[in-house]
């Protein structure tokens, strides 16, 4: 039996939570924790829940700083290390020990902080067209078009508009405080700058993969590279970016299936 309990934590700052534990006659079910992408919220994951592809898990996903419900600070950096760095604290209070992680584009990042930070307790990393090259900043490097002043005044409503085919999505950007847009497209920007990033990725030692949505199948130089690299890759069909929205079923069926390899 298992339920989704959802939770305000306070880390320093107050964090939306939600989680669902599930237990054996054993113990707990081992965690996949998700982490979302820029501009979203742990709503992204929704549909995780209730897959039955993840029956076998416990699962925790969250709103970051400055995203979804959970606090809007001014003084927080937005840099991906700080917010991996409170992933951690949350992991802790929940009392987790090891985990799964499964991250989303900019949350990529996150997860790629969180694994130098605390390597012990990660035992697998999915990349859900997580942030590798300056390529994949898409919608960052449009936000660092608008200094941030400008962005403030009239910018994020101009973005905003541009978003309007994607209600899903711009629902969970207008959550989003503008400091904790700018500084995080920025912070996203300059790690996806270095040229060792996608190295980096490819070198980790834990077990990983990299999923595309099916659309998007081609469209990256880097998606040949890290085939050649040894990295699995998965597609989830009829999808691009937000899997996760598009076609969840498949997309938690094939998490499912990667974690079950050797």
């Amino acid at each position: 039996m298992s339920s989704i309990e959802h939770e305000i934590l306070a880390i320093g700052k107050e964090l939306n939570v939600a989680y669902t534990k599930r237990t054996t006659s054993e113990g707990n079910r081992p965690y996949i924790v998700f982490i979302h992408g820029f501009g979203s919220s742990k709503e992204f994951f929704r549909f995780a829940f209730h897959d039955p592809s993840l029956k076998d898990f416990s699962l925790i996903s969250l709103d970051l700083i400055g995203f979804g419900n959970s606090t809007k600070h001014e003084k927080f950096s937005y840099e991906m290390s700080n917010q991996s760095a409170i992933m951690i604290q949350v992991l802790n209070q929940l009392d987790v020990g090891s985990f799964h992680l499964c991250a989303h584009s900019m949350g990529g990042l996150v997860a790629m902080e969180m694994i130098d930070q605390s390597p012990p307790q990660v035992l697998s990393f999915t990349n859900l067209e997580g942030n590798l090259t300056l390529d994949d900043c898409f919608v960052t490097g449009k936000i660092l078009d608008y200094p941030f002043d400008v962005f403030l005044a009239s910018g994020r409503t101009e973005f905003e508009q541009s978003l309007k085919d994607f209600p899903s999505y711009l629902r969970e950007f207008q959550k989003a405080s503008s400091i904790a847009l700018h500084r995080s497209a920025a912070d996203t920007v300059k790690l996806s700058s270095n040229s060792r990033l996608l190295e980096d990725f490819s070198n980790i030692s834990i077990k990983k993969c990299y999923i595309y949505g099916e659309i998007n199948k081609g469209k990256f130089p880097v998606e040949q590279t890290l085939i050649d690299n040894g990295v699995p890759v998965f597609y989830i069909s009829e999808s691009d970016h937000e899997m996760a929205e598009q076609n969840p079923s498949h997309l938690y069926s094939t998490i499912n299936e990667f974690l079950a390899t050797k």
